[in-house]
């Protein structure tokens, strides 16, 4: 489908076209019309003049006084001509020299008009009239070159056609400035939702035209329940986990101070299944703290939440001295969703924490790809066991804490964005590797120029 400014721009230049063309032929015809009238009044008085000038004798014969008549009806091939016509005889202008003026018949008191061809391939406009004078009927044919006054016309159309086009022009270049002018609120709202895209705003500016004010209340509205369903689903999710934190205390205190009374394999799995739910609730906590307050829809900052990310980490694992290396590339901006970006980097630099011994290392760069390496320098996996890492509750050493869903959640998420995870060895700190390569649009990290700043 083509833009709205474009199909109002074809629709109005098909409408000034369609206009000027109609505009064009009635102006034409008017022109046509109005000429041949006036030529024709002239030649019905000329008429009424070549009337008063005839005189008949006794005997019938027609006598015409030339200097009653103009100049223009004596010089030969002038194209003014006139031929009388009566019971005995045909009287014929000096103007048609050797030529014929051919006449029809015509009652008296009649009139009628045609075009014709005449001496010189002049095209004449001929009168017949009918009359009758002193007593005597007779047919007064007068005629005129049309050519001229034809020319004069064409000359016109021409000039015409070559205005209105010229206006036809203008008035497309200045329906398009009204268009773009007249758009600008649409374009405005593109570049709100561009934004609203990236997480740079979480409303659409209320501000615009009354056309377009119930679609921008309307999404305005639809984010902000998005929004509070999503607060309220984190909401619910935290309090969960800190509601269950307590009977979880209170059975696993229980399960132990009954443990001599209950039966070896009933307490092993009782200690078991409560540890077990016990990690999944300090995962959900963790997660919380991870999220912290965002709206929906906002894209992570490397430059900002990543600090902050590492903070809340050093926090948890405030037992363990560990020294955080970034090396990131000046001025990327991340498209990935806020959420999601922290639940990734979350996991897999919880999982880093918990085996490194004093360094982790993370690297962005942006390539072809969105490449993220994240390093530690714990006792990283055999190489024959890395292909199950990234299977849902699988965990390779049974002593950590950890319910073994990290790494699976990771690979998941980025499969959803289409993108690769991939474990290995650190070639620097020895330790663990995780490698992550995600696809990234042309104009998705945009380079910030931080000389000014």
């Amino acid at each position: 489908m083509r833009s709205l400014q474009s199909r109002l721009g074809y629709g109005l230049t098909l409408s000034l076209i369609a206009v000027f063309t109609v505009l064009w032929f009635l102006v034409s015809f008017s022109i046509q019309y109005l000429a041949e009238e006036y030529v024709t009044s002239r030649l019905r008085h000329d008429a009424e003049m070549l009337l008063g000038a005839i005189q008949f004798d006794k005997a019938g014969n027609i006598s015409v006084d030339e200097s009653r008549l103009g100049p223009v009806y004596s010089k030969p091939f002038s194209g003014h001509y006139y031929l009388i016509t009566s019971a005995k005889q045909v009287v014929s202008s000096r103007s048609l020299w050797d030529q014929q003026l051919a006449s029809t018949p015509v009652k008296t008191g009649e009139q009628n008009s045609r075009y014709m061809g005449g001496p010189n391939d002049q095209l004449l406009l001929v009168i017949n009239n009918g009359f009758v004078k002193q007593g005597n009927a007779l047919s007064v044919t007068v005629a005129e070159d049309f050519n001229p006054v034809s020319q004069s016309i064409r000359q016109f159309k021409n000039r015409f056609a070559i205005t209105a086009i010229i206006m036809l022009l203008l008035l497309v270049m200045l329906q398009v400035f009204i268009l773009r002018h007249g758009l600008k609120s649409i374009s405005r709202i593109r570049t709100e939702l561009q934004s609203l895209q990236r997480g740079d705003a979480d409303q659409l500016n209320a501000n615009t035209p009354i056309e377009l004010s119930p679609l921008v209340n309307e999404i305005n509205h639809l984010l902000s329940v998005m929004e509070q369903r999503l607060r309220r689903s984190r909401d619910a999710l935290g309090d969960l986990a800190h509601a269950i934190k307590r009977p979880l205390t209170i059975l696993q205190q229980l399960t132990n101070k009954n443990q001599s009374t209950l039966p070896a394999d009933l307490h092993e799995g009782l200690a078991k299944q409560v540890s077990e739910i016990n990690q999944l609730t300090d995962r959900m906590l963790k997660r919380a703290r991870l999220a912290g307050q965002s709206h929906s829809g906002a894209r992570f900052s490397f430059s900002q939440d990543l600090p902050e990310l590492i903070e809340t980490l050093d926090s948890m694992y405030s037992n363990k001295s560990i020294t955080v290396q970034v090396n990131l590339t000046e001025g990327i901006r991340c498209p990935i969703d806020r959420e999601d970006m922290l639940e990734l980097l979350g996991n897999l630099l919880d999982n880093a924490y918990k085996w490194a011994r004093n360094s982790v290392s993370i690297t962005i760069n942006v390539n072809a790809t969105l490449d993220i390496c994240i390093e530690d320098d714990g006792p990283g996996t055999d190489i024959n066991q890395l292909q199950q890492l990234d299977k849902r509750g699988v965990r390779l050493d049974e002593t950590k804490q950890g319910y073994g869903l990290g790494l699976g959640i990771a690979s998941d998420m980025v499969r959803e964005y289409s993108g690769t995870l991939s474990f290995g060895t650190s070639n620097t700190l020895g330790g663990f590797r995780v490698d992550i390569a995600l696809p990234v649009e042309e104009d998705v990290f945009i380079p910030v120029d931080t000389e000014g700043s």
